[in-house]
């Protein structure tokens, strides 16, 4: 069996319980009572301990990476499959509430939380999620998940990869994999009868590798596993007081995040000048943000509702910076600051986040505002930039990006038959920045909707909007970096018609038969683009289908299908001819399964899902080259589950899954480390996998 570190927090489980609840008396133990007490939503449906524990072992078939992201079942074998549901309640308002998932995984969860109705409660939990980012991947460099990386001692080098005579036996699997950690804890007191604390601390720690491309050396790069070490440490805490006609909240948020790599240094495993054998990079910086904020709603009238909300905070992040270069060449170029001292302000204000109106008994009124400000203080100066560790180039500034956004949008409401509801509204987006290529964008979208229904089990539903963004004069920041082509406009920054159209239809024909069917286009235009994306087209038909026979069978199944296709110009100077670029990407999905109860005791339950993509890309030139081969994912996943109750304690629960997965990428596949010359890679592949995966598990009820 796999051996799994599953201690940790467990002895905080056994133990939190009997804090929460000796705290006010003893345990009261599970017993039958009279129903009448149950007679209010709030009180208890039982008292006493209640419970499921599930233990087992699991299987895996095969070894596979991609099966085991986020599952963490990515090794062949034996896995303990441990999960469970704690319950305790009494009628003094105590409880306690513990669920347990894979513990014996490397995806385990735990959660837990206690106190007394209406007056506290305490919170906790653990959950680890591991993450694969590289399928196959191989590197020459000793030390991965340190912060220097070497060659081996009989490295040969070479200007381009097919010198390097060493390299395939000095080739070692270097997995692409992080391990995120999640620690939870917090508490809710509540006091003198409207009032509310709460506080929640988390602290997220990642840790692993993943694929780093640097090192640039005239027209030689190296992709190599970088290492990561992050935490985050991060409070939520809040005030809240709480009335028949309105509630008011002040709250609290810092985040504070710590790099336990700040950077990276490498050998270069091309042949070079000896200034020229290592490479560094800076990683990820410390940095920390807190913000403040202010919510609250209130019923003027019955009618009428008002809410609102103002927050405002700051990111500031001041590492120490690296030199420019690791080339002891210019290793005395100054910089202009030791650290960027980098300060960002943040303010949002929902002015009336939601202003409501009932004006009669089938008009309403709805209107919103929110102004949003991000202004970046970090200081402006003058850098030097050393191309590829090799040579200094232009100076350039730093450009702290600034803007402030403003949304407001309004809406009527109209019942204008017993079957037939109207709807439209506004909304109206304005963006101004600072040191971008355009200082100002408007955006107007108008907005309809029709609701029928004809008879009770029946609703139609259209929806059409149109939106217009029209942005100021395109003028690229002169700030020393290479200038884009004078005709190219980023698409977020640029003018843009688009057109929306949904339809859906509910209908069931029976109490027990309902019919789903959507439809979604979206056409995007960038009509004054003569470089960059020219139009967009989004569409999606999907059906969906639920039967339920009886009172002991309920089946489903649904049909989706996504077309997103793109166009766009490019051209690689003023000088040369441009050509044309279409995307074409297809996502096809189709589900059906069951859930049935046998009998009293037994139940049974199966899924099933296929999801298919293929994306095209073609380039037309004057050379008219041949499109590229398509990009495909094929995904089946079909699951069965049994569960059986042998008496009122025990039962037993079997589960069996298989999943087939192919993927095709022509960026990667067949290249292996050494498929380009000119570039070290780590020799990606497309995963390919064909898994079962198989439980069996006691249950024991209490």
């Amino acid at each position: 069996m796999k051996t799994q570190n599953r201690n940790f927090g467990l002895s905080i489980s056994a133990l939190l319980p009997a804090l929460l609840l000796s705290a006010h008396g003893p345990i009261v133990q599970a017993q039958d009572t009279d129903p009448a007490i149950y007679s209010c939503a709030q009180c208890v449906g039982y008292t006493g301990w209640r419970g499921i524990l599930d233990f087992g072992l699991g299987y895996v078939s095969d070894d596979s990476l991609r099966f085991g992201d986020y599952r963490g079942l990515e090794e062949e074998g034996f896995y303990a499959a441990l999960d469970g549901d704690v319950h305790y309640r009494n009628l003094q308002g105590r409880y306690f509430d513990l669920y347990a998932r894979d513990l014996g995984y490397d995806s385990r969860q735990l959660t837990m939380r206690g106190g007394n109705q209406d007056r506290y409660e305490l919170r906790f939990g653990w959950q680890e999620i591991p993450q694969y980012r590289g399928y196959g991947t191989q590197t020459p460099f000793l030390g991965v998940g340190s912060d220097n990386l070497t060659l081996p001692p009989d490295w040969v080098y070479s200007s381009n990869t097919r010198g390097m005579t060493a390299l395939e036996s000095s080739l070692s699997a270097a997995f692409l994999k992080t391990r995120r950690k999640i620690l939870d804890a917090g508490g809710t007191v509540k006091f003198a009868r409207n009032w509310s604390f709460k506080a929640d601390f988390q602290q997220q720690k990642k840790d692993g590798t993943r694929a780093l491309g640097a090192g640039l050396y005239f027209n030689n790069s190296t992709i190599l596993p970088a290492a990561i070490d992050y935490t985050t440490n991060q409070l939520d805490m809040s005030l809240a007081w709480s009335g028949k006609r309105g509630q008011v909240q002040l709250g609290f948020v810092g985040s504070y995040f710590d790099n336990g790599k700040t950077s990276m240094t490498w050998a270069n495993p091309f042949a070079s000048m000896p200034e020229h054998q290592a490479f560094r990079a800076a990683m990820e910086p410390d940095n920390e943000f807190y913000k403040f904020n202010l919510s609250g709603a209130f019923a003027v009238t019955p009618r009428i509702h008002l809410s609102g909300q103002a927050a405002t905070g700051r990111l500031t992040q001041d590492d120490t910076f690296l030199p420019y270069t690791i080339n002891p060449r210019y290793s005395d170029l100054p910089l202009p600051r030791s650290s960027l001292d980098g300060k960002l302000d943040t303010s949002t204000y929902n002015l009336s986040g939601k202003l409501f109106a009932r004006l009669n008994h089938g008009f309403s009124f709805t209107a919103r505002a929110k102004l949003d400000e991000r202004d970046n203080k970090t200081p402006v100066d003058i850098y030097t930039q050393v191309s590829t560790d090799l040579f200094p180039t232009v100076n350039r500034y730093n450009r702290p990006y600034s803007y402030e956004r403003e949304q407001y949008s309004a809406d009527l409401r109209y019942r204008a038959h017993r079957v037939i509801r109207l709807s439209g509204g506004a909304v109206q987006n304005n963006m101004d920045r600072t040191l971008q290529a355009v200082e100002r964008s408007e955006e107007t979208t108008l907005w309809g909707e029709v609701k029928v229904n004809p008879v009770a089990s029946t609703q139609v539903r259209f929806k059409l909007d149109s939106s217009n963004r029209d942005v100021s004069d395109y003028d690229q920041a002169n700030d020393g970096s290479l200038p884009d082509h004078p005709l190219m406009r980023k698409y977020n920054q640029a003018d843009r018609d688009r057109e929306r159209a949904q339809i859906d239809l509910d209908f069931a024909p029976s109490e027990d038969f309902g019919i789903n069917l959507s439809f979604f286009n979206a056409e995007s235009e960038y009509t004054k683009s003569e470089v960059g994306l020219q139009e967009s087209n989004d569409q999606s038909y999907s059906v969906n289908l639920n039967y339920a026979a009886g009172k002991k069978v309920n089946l489903y199944a649904f049909w989706t299908q996504d077309d997103i296709d793109a166009e766009l110009i490019n051209t690689p100077s003023t000088m040369a001819n441009s050509w044309l670029g279409k995307t074409r990407d297809r996502i096809t999905t189709l589900g059906l399964g069951l859930s049935a109860r046998i009998n009293e005791k037994s139940s049974v339950g199966f899924d099933y899902i296929s999801a298919d993509s293929k994306g095209d890309i073609s380039v037309q030139t004057s050379n008219e080259e041949e499109p590229f081969s398509p990009l495909r994912t094929d995904l089946t996943n079909a699951r069965v589950h049994y569960d059986h109750e042998i008496n009122e304690h025990w039962g037993y629960k079997l589960y069996a899954e298989y999943e087939k997965y192919d993927s095709r990428d022509w960026i990667i596949d067949g290249l292996g480390v050494d498929g380009i010359s000119s570039v070290l890679t780590m020799g990606d592949e497309s995963p390919e996998y064909e898994v079962w995966y198989f439980r069996v598990q006691a249950s024991y009820r209490f």
